[in-house]
């Protein structure tokens, strides 16, 4: 056994430093899990230091072969391991800086999906060559192999640099904060990051020798600042700062209560929202805050309160309060956090807001009420109620389509009143009105819900009657005829009585187009005219 191992393996420098690497990797989250209580970030880190750890050691066991095929099979759990590390880079950087809420389960699975098609692409590299076209070997004798690499290397290396920038990125804005913790605990997080980034880049430039990757490397160097960080300065404890900075400064007013309602802290800020200058430390709650209206005392055991409090003072004004339990380690409440703000200025911009949201509304609502007002008018002609020519211009053409598509027929009927202009000329203009609106109402009475009944201009009405036969068109324009012929018009002590002409078509056996359906309805209508009106002629 001993002799095959020498024989497989030969233990270099690389071999070591990457092993050391990958123990320093080991203690730091194991250093991170020993204080996974007190903050949430540590478990994504334990689990980035373990991705270390393991790229490390297989990068290792990848130096330190000699055989061609074992190296390949140790460069390939190297993806594995570089994969899982930039994910959970990534992930361990939204958590950092508190966009948990991105995680959820199907942005999780996505963040996973590219690592995980790439880990595939280079377990199947036989099959394609994508990842590596060829080996070299170490020309001064060294068991080092130079990897050829082919589109899909680097490809890998695009998902590798888009994560960890996605991640960089995140951090150095959590590090440009004025918060010293928050700033402080990201430059060391973002220092971590960017070694092995240079690492990588590096050897991507060709700027180390030949065939030596010092990636897995460089996170010796970041797993020595994690190890310092964490357990010199406590890197993700919530270490205390300056009280002036997080407490004297704040705009809002903050409270400290014991158990028993009494005072143990408060900011200049809350002191100046409650007015008073006096030393409050130590006084119950109760008495400090017993002129507001409202009894600030509403949490209870198990609860945490965010209520809007009115002061009655000189001048009305409104405070939000927040008031949060404090507990130990061992869930026993040791007190209250109230967090005081002014929102007189919220509040009546929230009250402006609304007024002027209603006043909105209700100018919406008549231009709504406007509009399709306007719509009906600009669709329907004034007099008889019937569609208008605008409204047949623009619906005609679709029932066409339709009718194409589910290959059924259109009937078009154009009508117009005969002798219509010596009514108006003998009985006047009203009268002429009164006509076109009697046979509007017969159009309509005889009509589907489905058919297009328009007043076409003047005396001339048009209709298009979809699913129609000739035949049957036919017979609806005579129906319409005879009715029109036996109506009598009652206009003042007079009855008027006139006849209408009309012309048929039919689509798509006698045109396909709605200008050519109309230009041969309008000479069908011309025949009936000429063959001396009040009939029914069409296109044979």
């Amino acid at each position: 056994m001993n002799t095959a191992s020498k024989m497989l393996f030969q233990y270099n420098l690389y071999f070591f430093f990457l092993t050391l690497t990958a123990i320093i990797s080991v203690i730091v989250a194991f250093g991170a899990w020993q204080r996974r209580k007190t903050n949430s970030v540590s478990e994504p880190f334990i689990l980035m230091m373990l991705a270390i750890a393991f790229y490390a050691m297989v990068a290792a066991m990848e130096a330190a072969a000699t055989a061609l095929s074992d190296k390949i099979f140790w460069s390939k759990l190297e993806y594995l391991g570089s994969g899982s590390l930039i994910t959970l880079f990534l992930i361990f950087a939204i958590h950092f800086t508190n966009k948990k809420r991105w995680l959820t389960s199907r942005n999780t699975v996505l963040l996973w999906i590219i690592p995980a098609f790439n880990v595939a692409m280079v377990a199947t590299n036989e099959w394609h060559n994508l990842i590596w076209t060829g080996f070299l070997l170490d020309p001064h004798g060294s068991n080092v192999v130079i990897y050829r690499h082919g589109i899909g290397f680097f490809w890998v290396i695009s998902c590798v640099y888009i994560y960890t920038f996605l991640g960089v990125f995140l951090l150095t804005k959590r590090a440009l904060l004025p918060s010293v913790l928050y700033s402080q605990q990201s430059k060391i997080a973002l220092i971590g990051a960017l070694i092995p980034l240079l690492g990588a880049t590096a050897y991507m430039l060709g700027l180390t020798p030949p065939g030596l990757n010092v990636t897995p490397m460089s996170f010796m160097v970041t797993g020595l600042i994690y190890a310092v960080s964490l357990f010199r300065f406590r890197m993700f404890d919530l270490v205390p700062v300056a009280r002036d900075i997080l407490i004297d400064r704040m705009s809002d007013g903050v409270l400290v209560l014991d158990v028993q309602n009494r005072i143990l802290d408060i900011n200049p800020a809350a002191q100046n929202l409650i007015g008073t200058t006096a030393l409050l430390i130590g006084q119950p709650v109760d008495q400090v805050l017993s002129k507001w209206q409202h009894n600030v005392i509403l949490y209870h055991e198990h609860d945490s309160v965010k209520t809007e409090i009115l002061i009655d003072s000189a001048t009305l004004s409104y405070v939000e309060l927040r008031i949060t339990l404090l507990r130990d380690r061992r869930r026993q409440l040791t007190g209250y956090l109230l967090i005081l703000r002014d929102i007189t200025q919220r509040h009546q911009a929230e009250v402006e807001l609304r007024q002027a949201n209603e006043r909105l509304r209700l100018q919406v609502l008549e231009i709504e009420t406007l509009q399709t007002q306007l719509h009906e008018q600009a669709m329907h002609d004034g007099l008889t109620g019937l569609f208008n020519r605008r409204y047949f211009d623009s619906s005609f053409p679709r029932e066409l389509v339709c009718a194409a598509q589910e290959s059924y027929p259109v009937a078009v009927i154009l009508m117009d009143i005969d002798y219509f202009k010596k009514i108006n000329d003998t009985f006047g203009h009203q009268a002429g009105d009164r006509v076109l609106q009697v046979f509007a109402d017969l159009l309509l009475k005889y009509s589907r819900s489905s058919d297009i009944v328009c007043r076409y201009g003047g005396e001339e009405f048009v209709l298009a009657l979809p699913g129609m036969t000739l035949n049957n068109a036919f017979q609806r324009a005579e129906q319409i005829r005879l009715s029109f012929q036996a109506a009598r018009v009652k206009f003042g002590d007079k009855e008027i009585n006139t006849t209408v002409s009309g012309g048929i078509c039919v689509f798509p056996d006698n045109a396909k187009t709605g200008d050519d359906l109309l230009q041969l309805a309008d000479k069908a209508l011309y025949a009936a005219k000429a063959y001396g009106r009040n009939c029914i002629k069409y296109v044979r």
